[in-house]
């Protein structure tokens, strides 16, 4: 496609999309109708500076992503390239800290714990054992 028809392609689609008022206004709508569509293109047009500002995407391209599962810009149809490209896979990192859960297998040892966690030294594992086991288990205690 040549420049002059990539402008003018990009010209018709961004007066259609931004056409809810135009839509209203042509349909015959009240003015009511009018001004919240009117109302929904600012907050919409609002959004999409937002969005592209910080992601490089509008709103619609986001939409178009997630719908598609795929990595969508509308503007890549100006720079010759695919609507949707495939997505690139997501890595998230996760720290995962190692628990090291202390030995209660004999009395004598559920003692040792107990009294390091200021609890009744009974040798068994009773709730408030089994509690301060868990907060270890779950990072809350050392």
């Amino acid at each position: 496609m040549n420049i002059l028809l990539k402008l003018i392609w990009l010209n018709c689609l961004l007066i259609n999309l931004g056409g809810c008022a135009l839509l209203a206004s042509t349909a015959g709508g009240s003015a009511a109708t009018i001004q919240i569509a009117q109302t929904i293109d600012i907050i919409k047009t609002a959004g999409d500076i937002g969005s592209a500002s910080v992601t490089g995407k509008t709103l619609t391209d986001h939409a178009l992503s997630e719908l598609s599962g795929k990595n969508c810009k509308t503007l890549n149809i100006v720079e010759d390239k695919k609507l949707c490209e495939e997505a690139e896979a997501k890595i998230q990192s996760v720290k995962v800290r190692q628990v090291v859960m202390p030995d209660v297998s004999t009395p004598k040892k559920i003692k040792a714990f107990q009294k390091s966690k200021n609890l009744e030294q009974t040798g068994k594992i009773g709730p408030k054992t089994r509690l301060a086991l868990w907060r270890i288990k779950h990072g809350i205690d050392d």
